[in-house]
């Protein structure tokens, strides 16, 4: 994906937020893709100063603070320094070596993904931060997969070590949406909608600790193998209204009734932006 002007205005926002840059990892050589109307966007948004000076990657990480800066990739075709298959675990010597590791669309491609994050995850140093940039929604084909925001908020917890600061739904140069964690509402945050959308996650290393001892698992799943109160799954209208017609002839006759569109905007609206409980739009 490389650094666009919604990655760049992300990582802006990580800076604001005091983020630590001194020591910068990209998973990948990052390609810095700007217009020329994104440098005046970015000024404006944060009150820059200089921004048009940045021509690289490597130039924007330096304005973000950054003192050291390193690649990392399978080959040195992008002149990585670093070179190293993500498939496979990294070394000691790579472990918490970064204050700030940056995936910019580099997780996605790679077929064992669980080792892949993990990689990225035991090279942060306690109290550096982590941030992903991947295909949320209508990335189809892109890489090997799509990632849900459930994954991101059970993977980067504090089992293994990890608090999750904010998770962003961005469509491609259009609005913001913060997105809610669906173990705190109680429901699951999905997404139907016409553009492409990136999902961005920024996360804080609390501690040192073994990942994935246990597996990560879906919290409407989890509070359904425990026997805790309510499912999940059947907060939401679309799935009321499937277990109600399950369970009564009468609904069934007078709901199919209803007009395929009408049923199908209910659940579209329920499963977009437009739903606060899971999506609050922000401006940066």
């Amino acid at each position: 994906m490389g650094i666009d002007k919604d990655v760049a205005k992300f990582l802006l926002s990580a800076r604001e937020r005091k983020i630590n840059f001194q020591k910068t990892l990209m998973l990948g050589n990052q390609q810095f893709q700007f217009f020329h109307s994104d440098y005046k966007t970015l000024t404006d948004t944060f009150n820059l100063k200089d921004l048009t000076q940045v021509k690289t990657s490597y130039d924007f990480f330096h304005f973000l603070g950054a003192e050291e800066i390193s690649a990392m990739d399978i080959s040195d075709y992008e002149n990585a320094a670093i070179l190293h298959d993500l498939n496979q675990p990294i070394g000691d010597e790579l472990k918490e070596k970064f204050t700030f590791v940056l995936d910019g669309g580099t997780l996605e491609h790679i077929f064992n993904f669980p080792t892949a994050l993990s990689n990225a995850m035991k090279m942060v140093e306690v109290g550096g931060h982590l941030v992903i940039i991947t295909g949320g929604n209508n990335f189809l084909g892109h890489g090997f997969y799509q990632f849900s925001p459930e994954l991101f908020y059970r993977a980067l917890s504090d089992e293994n070590g990890f608090a999750v600061k904010r998770m962003i739904a961005a469509e491609v140069r259009g609005n913001w949406y913060e997105v809610a964690d669906p173990k705190q509402i109680k429901g699951r945050v999905e997404l139907i909608n016409d553009k492409q959308t990136y999902l961005m996650v920024l996360a804080k290393k609390t501690a040192s600790k073994p990942l994935f001892v246990n597996p990560p698992q879906q919290s409407d799943y989890v509070e359904m193998w425990q026997g805790e109160r309510g499912i999940r799954e059947n907060n939401n209208s679309s799935n009321k209204i499937k277990n109600l017609l399950k369970r009564s002839e009468f609904l069934y006759q007078t709901l199919s009734q209803i007009k395929q569109k009408q049923l199908d905007n209910i659940i579209r609206q329920e499963k977009s932006f437009a739903n606060s409980k899971a999506y609050k739009l922000v401006e940066k």
